[in-house]
């Protein structure tokens, strides 16, 4: 008999995971951009990431939401993912990585 069990999931291999979605209009992971708030694992595998949207009516959400679920989709033992926008905690440019606010600064945007 062979018995298989679902791998092990933890924050750091969702965090890990989401090092490659960059925010829609800069080539930064949301973690430099400060967009990340909260990352829950819950039961069998169900991922919920909280995520701070800089402006209202962002139109780059939605592809914000497929990247993420498309990341987070590829991780072993990932069975759902749910991005919830946070509103509670607003994203501020203080959040923003001192090496991403120069790379933004480089490329003409000011914060």
């Amino acid at each position: 008999m062979v018995s298989t069990t679902a791998p092990e999931l933890s924050v750091e291999d969702v965090l890990a995971a989401l090092d490659s979605v960059n925010d829609p209009h800069i080539p930064a992971s949301l973690a430099n951009m400060g967009m990340l708030s909260d990352v829950e694992i819950l039961d069998a595998g169900n991922v919920r990431v909280k995520v701070r949207i800089p402006c209202m009516a962002c139109p780059g959400v939605g592809m914000l939401r497929e990247r993420l679920e498309d990341a987070l989709a590829a991780v072993p033992g990932v069975t759902s993912v749910e991005m919830v926008e946070d509103w509670s905690s607003p994203w501020d440019r203080e959040l923003v990585a001192p090496p991403t606010r120069k790379l933004m600064a480089a490329h003409g945007i000011q914060l």
